[in-house]
């Protein structure tokens, strides 16, 4: 959708450039030997921050539409998802809680 909407903003690039590092990065995670991944972290840390961004980059763009939030039962469904941004800040915090397990892991 971040390309339908043209890339207007800077920030859109965000959410479809920096998870596939973190994919792989997991990825590379789970299928190695158990041990200290500090930049694998630090990336998820990043991830996260897109997340909690968006949330009101989201909600700025349900109240760009027409009727804004006083139109909230139409534009709600038809506008940006709201909880979009808030569950790609969740699986990057499960990504590192994995991370933290495969740590400790022996």
């Amino acid at each position: 959708m971040h390309l339908r909407g043209s890339f207007q903003h800077r920030a859109m690039y965000a959410p479809v450039s920096i998870p596939p590092l973190a994919a792989v990065l997991l990825a590379h995670a789970a299928l190695a030997r158990p041990r200290e991944r500090w930049f694998s972290r630090l990336w998820l840390s990043i991830t996260k921050a897109p997340g909690f961004a968006g949330a009101s980059f989201h909600a700025r763009g349900i109240a760009r539409r027409q009727g804004g939030w006083r139109n909230w039962s139409q534009n709600l469904f038809a506008g940006p998802p709201l909880p979009a941004p808030p569950n790609f800040s969740a699986l990057a915090l499960v990504g590192l809680a994995a991370l933290r397990l495969r740590r400790t892991e022996r």
